[in-house]
């Protein structure tokens, strides 16, 4: 295949970590010789990177690329549909030109110019890219899998062991997307707070922060995706007194109640969530978290205890998902199964608590001055532009 003469799109699905490896994708294929079409209908080539964590995503991955093959194109199928489903996907789509797994994409374009249908994942590194698709925010992947192993979870068998990048290579990677014009970096990793663990280094998330606050160029940097009992005064007190750290933090609780967070497989228990969160917000640290409702265990005195940690109104945002049995956990395994309809009531409950939380932290900010990164032109028209601040990710 001539890539000089052919051009190419993806479609990237799931979490900002998978939208890193399309940007590295990307890479590969403009270096190659190929035209990045942003409309897939205009391509000849379509790249789908897929997410596979929950069965709702695996049938979006699923009607996303049949209805591109229905249309004539020629799609590759990558991402963690492939991890989970492996050579199953070339049998059960053939349609699909090739299926590329995790941690092999250097070899893609040599598998399409040979005619492959089939590359295994293998897990072994985090990838390094220079290509961006977000303007003045860049997301920057200093880790990649988790050995948390939590119950509801399909992460390990997705996407391996918990394996770090090493400083130097953050360090050069950061200074390439702040030379694109990154002026915010996103650390993204599954589990943030295990970074350097696998290096056998201690305090590995804040040793990187120390090392790359000093880079030049971007002014923000802003920490994602940390494990309540990663949280250690040494981090707390780094984000509070850094300047370029963003006083924000992604800190997934997933539930309080002691009983649900065993049955979960989680780390810590209430005590361990509550002394995290109280020492984040006395920080005057922005949180943004998520729970599960639903999970097998949650009885109704559990979903209470949950109820009432919420209204205490630690969280500026809130994410609420109802508990999906994946095949594979060991949490699929659990009975009884609460039923959607409960599951459906108690997120429109926690959702409405925080609601009026979130309502009511943002009137703080009534006729103040706040610094902005502007992203760009508002949706609906030029007249307005978009932005976010410090205490808002993407």
């Amino acid at each position: 295949m001539d890539g000089s003469k052919k051009s190419f799109s993806i479609i990237s699905l799931g979490c900002a970590k998978n939208l890193v490896d399309s940007e590295y994708i990307c890479e590969k294929f403009i270096n190659a010789g190929y035209t990045m079409q942003h409309d897939p209908g205009s391509a000849d080539l379509v790249v789908v990177n897929t997410c596979a964590f929950l069965t709702s995503a695996v049938e979006e991955s699923i009607k996303t690329i049949l209805e591109l093959v229905e249309e004539g194109k020629k799609v590759v199928c990558t991402g963690c549909l492939v991890s989970r489903y492996k050579d199953k996907l070339s049998k059960e789509l053939p349609g699909i030109s090739l299926v590329a797994g995790l941690g092999n994409y250097d070899t893609l374009l040599d598998a399409l110019n040979s005619h492959e249908r089939y590359i295994e994942p293998q897990f072994g590194h985090v990838l390094s890219r220079t290509f961006i698709s977000t303007g003045a925010s860049a997301y920057l992947k200093v880790c990649e899998g988790c050995s948390n192993h939590c119950n509801y979870c399909l992460i390990p068998s997705l996407r391996g062991e918990l394996i770090s990048k090493p400083i130097h290579e953050v360090e050069t990677e950061m200074r390439s997307l702040a030379a694109s014009g990154a002026k915010e970096i996103i650390l993204v990793g599954q589990d943030l707070g295990s970074y350097g663990n696998d290096l056998g280094m201690k305090k590995g998330l804040v040793n990187l922060l120390e090392k790359i606050t000093k880079i030049e160029g971007p002014e923000w940097i802003r920490v994602m995706y940390v494990h309540p009992a990663s949280i250690t005064d040494e981090l707390i007190a780094i984000m509070k007194d850094n300047p370029k750290i963003c006083p924000y933090i992604d800190l997934p609780i997933q539930h309080i109640s002691d009983k649900v967070l065993k049955a979960m497989g989680r780390k810590g228990g209430r005590t361990e969530i509550e002394k995290a969160v109280e020492k984040t917000v006395a920080a005057d640290i922005s949180i943004r978290s998520t729970v599960m409702v639903g999970h097998p265990g949650e009885d109704e005195h559990a979903f209470h205890e949950l109820e009432e940690f919420i209204s205490r109104g630690y969280f500026d945002h809130l994410g609420v998902f109802d508990f999906s049995p994946e095949p594979g956990t060991k949490s699929y395994k659990l009975k009884p199964r609460i039923p959607k309809k409960i599951k459906n009531q108690r997120k429109e409950q926690i959702m409405a608590i925080q609601q009026e939380i979130s309502k009511n932290k943002m009137r703080r900010f009534v006729e103040k001055h706040i610094k902005v990164l502007v992203e760009g032109y508002h949706s609906e028209t030029e007249l307005l532009l978009k932005g976010r601040t410090v205490f808002q990710s993407p």
